[in-house]
């Protein structure tokens, strides 16, 4: 009983502190076995433990345990100047509370970013989800993308102007040789807009539009960013 209020009452306690920055958590079971970037807080109380995750947008999720109050965040990705620690968590004294986030399933989990990044910025933002930015396989998958995060009533009827967002797909090592950023791979898949790519060495960076096709633009004007994970 008193374990399921506990659950309750910090779950509540973290919606209502987290309300205005759009944060929520979930507790979930201990499922990963090994947590290699984690950033240890002695003696802090779970609350102080969930404030400090919320506050740090490396933070995915935090594992606090309920015997010796250490608080552990977890990030997936080395933050510069933090000091991390190797973390098996193997004890059921252990709480493990994540971020919500509305990740969205069709084979691999999808979740687009509104808020506009350079496609370096993007990349490194799905970084801190445990994800990458998204690389697309197929025209059922492009197409699916763009109808489902894209295509909206406000958007502009030119399809390079609005609803937009990057991939991860890029030819910043050898021009005109695209590769997916995250699995070093080739893009043997292509749905180019009409006379795309046409960008040369000034455009290395590959976004998706609202209409499914693809477009080579600079990697440093600010989109939308849509990141991928696989489980």
């Amino acid at each position: 009983m008193f374990q399921t209020s506990h659950y309750v009452f910090v779950t509540l306690f973290l919606e209502v502190f987290c309300k205005q920055r759009s944060v929520s958590y979930s507790v979930v079971d201990i499922e990963v076995t090994d947590y290699p970037f984690t950033v240890s807080y002695p003696n802090f109380s779970i609350l102080q433990c969930g404030t400090v995750c919320t506050e740090d947008s490396y933070c995915t999720e935090f594992l606090f345990n309920k015997t010796n109050k250490q608080c552990n965040a977890v990030h997936c990705v080395n933050k510069p100047g933090y000091s991390y620690q190797f973390l098996s968590p193997k004890n059921d004294q252990i709480l493990r509370f994540r971020k919500d986030l509305n990740w969205m399933y069709m084979g691999h989990y999808y979740y687009p970013v509104e808020k506009t990044a350079t496609w370096e910025e993007a990349k490194l933002e799905c970084q801190k989800l445990c994800s990458y930015l998204v690389e697309i396989n197929s025209k059922e998958e492009s197409d699916w993308l763009a109808a489902s995060f894209l295509m909206k009533d406000s958007c502009d009827s030119n399809v390079y102007l609005s609803c937009t967002a990057w991939t991860g797909g890029n030819d910043r090592s050898t021009e005109g040789e695209y590769l997916w950023d995250h699995t070093n791979t080739l893009v043997s898949f292509t749905n180019w807009y009409p006379e795309e790519p046409n960008g040369r060495d000034s455009e290395n960076c590959i976004h998706l539009e609202k209409d499914g096709s693809w477009n080579d633009q600079s990697c440093d004007i600010t989109l939308s960013y849509i990141c991928e994970k696989n489980y």
